[in-house]
């Protein structure tokens, strides 16, 4: 930001030399260019672990980590940013829709519904509906359009962003506000056959409108049905973003956004309905309605000198969000039949929920340089959450409503943090130790028979990292972090007021550049995870299954052969051990979890076209603690199989007249219509839940 500050006013200087002094004024932009870089490198101090989450970022990054650039998103044949994630070793998503709009998002094989164990950040902010009480993304106001680039990291990064990060943290960053005013239209229209269409519409303009002043509106209409019968979706995103710089050295951003989102849910088939039509609903009451509007103001200011730091900045966050979602789902009245797709439904229910944070989050970076530098990260956050949780049913023969649950939530939480990023040998070898302390206070009341108690959180989570930078070619890394997930405010009830979940996690990585055109990442790594949380899918309870462990092995490599220049190449690959160390099924495999993960993908650019091909494979898996390999007759457990996805797309600039182009795209998604499943998804839990089917997207953009 401060680099287009600067740029900003170079530019202004240099056009009114050139009418004075052509050739002077050629002189002074080098010798300013010069100072601005120096300038630069003085005070941007990164406020910071994951810097600007660009590629660059990544190369001496002391953890396991990943970015998606703009490039791979808008060319990859990817109809959503889950779509995207799919590429990325150590993730693994179920989709449900091929839309998006509800991510179930697993990382190292911590699944949770609706991506509970996901610490999903916006620009930093958490995009949970509760970062405490409620971390599921059943609400995710983000959209394609807005997105330049999404950074994934797995290890590292738990001092400073927590809760909730035993897994790690995706952070999906937004486009830059332009120079110059800009605008960018888009349409897509997908097709999957038998008439069904869904249409995505997208809107950006922006710019800076004086030197120190930008601002950028985004919006975006996804209208249609996705592959499923019963599956109307209308989702309306609208997010407005300004930058002031209140002078070189300070900042201020701000951001608002609302997001409505009206969707119909196909759910979950029994076995005899899965293999005659995949594509069937028999599910025709369930439906998902969900509303946020969206608030934050982050202020910066570098501080320069200070006392005996040589360099130092302030940054301080502010967020908001009131939200409102609701499921509504038809069930059966025995609790034998609750759930079951393939019989009519005899009720509906009702689970509507709103939630109210508020957070601030004050952060100083210090640097002291000599023999052996430092770099001091202390901050500070304090989140407010009000949750209320209310669930009824209606008869559909008598009509009669009966209210089952009306439940409060009160949650205050504080957290503070501090790390010191140590540096040797002209910072090739940097030593990281830190801490983090988590204190919660959650209040419980059931406002329809008076009960209530309270659940607290006191903990200390440490962690340590070590990055050696071995020469120009190699980066090697190691890092060890405690981790912690509070309980959630179902889990809270049904549990029986649940411990806690906390997690050692621990990482061996290395990063090699042969070539400027070969980059090659390695790690092992650990996750001992005690008193983990764990849905029984049958029961609909839960309960702390105790000690599991998760480890293995992720490998990717990226290269650009230099005989054909244009082609990318890129293989990934993942191991996953996950298995059970404690209770009745101590020595079997965590549900859900692919013990074996393959990622593929190419890409060619000849001048104006680009043509990509991609593809993921993952193996078999249970789901449920007994690993049973046999379907119940309600489908409610049973082993999943394995399944293998390509993907491919075309993209091609159509024209170009000055700072206008137009480019068009073709994609197909599930390239041979490869038919498989997973098992029932949150409100649909028994039954087999088809993954989408073919697709064919047409798109086009213009951009001036």
């Amino acid at each position: 930001m401060k680099d287009r500050f600067v740029r900003r006013q170079l530019a202004a200087a240099t056009m009114l030399a050139l009418a004075a002094h052509a050739a002077a004024a050629q002189d002074n932009a080098s010798d300013a260019a010069q100072d601005k870089a120096r300038k630069l490198d003085t005070i941007m101090v990164s406020g910071s672990v994951l810097g600007a989450s660009r590629a660059d970022d990544v190369k001496t990054y002391a953890g396991s980590r990943q970015v998606i650039d703009r490039d791979a998103l808008a060319k990859g044949a990817n109809r959503s940013l889950d779509d995207a994630l799919q590429h990325v070793p150590g993730v693994k998503i179920f989709d449900e829709t091929g839309t998006g709009v509800l991510p179930q998002i697993a990382l190292r094989g911590l699944y949770e519904s609706r991506s509970g164990r996901v610490q999903a950040l916006l620009d930093g902010i958490p995009l949970s509906l509760a970062p405490y009480g409620q971390t599921s993304l059943s609400l995710f106001p983000v959209t394609m359009n807005q997105i330049d680039r999404i950074d994934i990291v797995r290890g590292g990064a738990a001092v400073q962003y927590g809760p909730n990060n035993v897994g790690g943290v995706i952070n999906f960053v937004s486009k830059p506000i332009p120079e110059q005013w800009t605008t960018t239209l888009g349409e897509k229209i997908t097709a999957y056959g038998r008439g069904q269409m869904l249409r995505d519409t997208s809107v950006s303009t922006g710019g800076y409108l004086t030197p120190n002043f930008g601002m950028q509106l985004d919006a975006d209409y996804l209208k249609g049905e996705y592959f499923r019968d019963h599956s109307g979706t209308n989702v309306k995103n609208v997010r407005l973003r300004t930058e002031w710089w209140i002078a070189d050295d300070k900042v201020l951003k701000a951001d608002i956004q609302r997001y409505v989102a009206h969707m119909d849910m196909a759910g979950a088939l029994s076995v005899a309905d899965y293999l005659d039509d995949p594509r069937q609903a028999t599910r025709p009451l369930d439906h998902f309605h969900g509303t946020t509007t969206r608030a934050s103001l982050t202020y910066e200011q570098d501080l320069g000198a200070w006392a005996w730091f040589d360099a130092s900045k302030f940054s301080w966050s502010n967020f908001s969000a009131d939200s409102e979602r609701n499921f509504i789902v038809g069930m059966r009245r025995s609790s034998a039949e609750t759930w079951r797709p393939d019989l009519a439904p005899q009720l509906e229910q009702s689970a509507p929920r709103g939630f109210k944070v508020y957070g601030t989050q004050p952060q100083f970076s210090l640097d002291i340089d000599g023999p052996v530098s430092q770099k001091w990260t202390v901050g500070a956050r304090a989140v407010r959450e009000n949750i209320d949780f209310l669930v009824g049913n209606t008869g559909l023969d008598n009509g009669v409503y009966t209210l089952v649950r009306d439940w409060q939530f009160r949650d205050r939480a504080w957290a503070g943090y501090v790390s010191d990023a140590i540096g040797f040998a002209d910072d090739r070898f940097v030593v990281t130790p830190g801490v983090r302390y988590e204190h919660l206070d959650a209040t419980y009341r059931n406002l329809a028979n008076g009960t209530a108690f309270n659940n607290n959180v006191r903990n200390w989570l440490p962690g340590l990292t070590l990055g050696f930078k071995a020469s120009d070619k190699w980066y090697i890394y190691a890092d060890a972090q405690r981790s912690l997930r509070a309980p959630q405010v179902t889990q809270i009830v049904f549990g029986d007021n649940l411990e806690s979940e906390l997690a050692w996690n621990y990482e061996l990585g290395a990063r090699f550049h042969p070539t400027a055109r070969t980059e090659i990442h390695a790690d092992l790594y650990r996750i001992d995870f005690d008193k983990q949380i764990q849905l029984d899918n049958t029961t609909r309870t839960y309960g702390n299954i105790g000690k599991t462990v998760h480890q293995g092995l992720e490998a990717n490599i990226d290269w650009s052969p230099l005989a054909l220049d244009g082609l990318k190449l890129s293989l990934g690959y993942a191991y996953l051990d996950a298995e059970q160390r404690s209770g009745q099924y101590e020595g079997l495999r965590v549900p859900y979890t692919s013990r074996n993960q393959v990622n593929v993908g190419a890409s060619f650019t000849r001048g104006d076209t680009t043509v990509a091909l991609s593809g993921y494979y993952f193996s078999s898996a249970y789901s449920d603690a007994a690993n049973t390999r046999q379907e119940n007759a309600i489908a409610s457990v049973g082993r999943l199989p394995s399944y293998a996805v390509w993907n491919a797309q075309w993209t091609q600039q159509l024209m170009k007249s000055g700072t206008s182009v137009l480019t068009g795209s073709l994609a197909v998604n599930n390239l041979f219509d490869r038919n498989y499943y997973y098992r029932g998804v949150d409100t649909s839990p028994w039954g087999r839940q088809p993954a989408p089917s073919r697709s064919v997207t047409l798109g086009l953009e213009l951009s001036f």
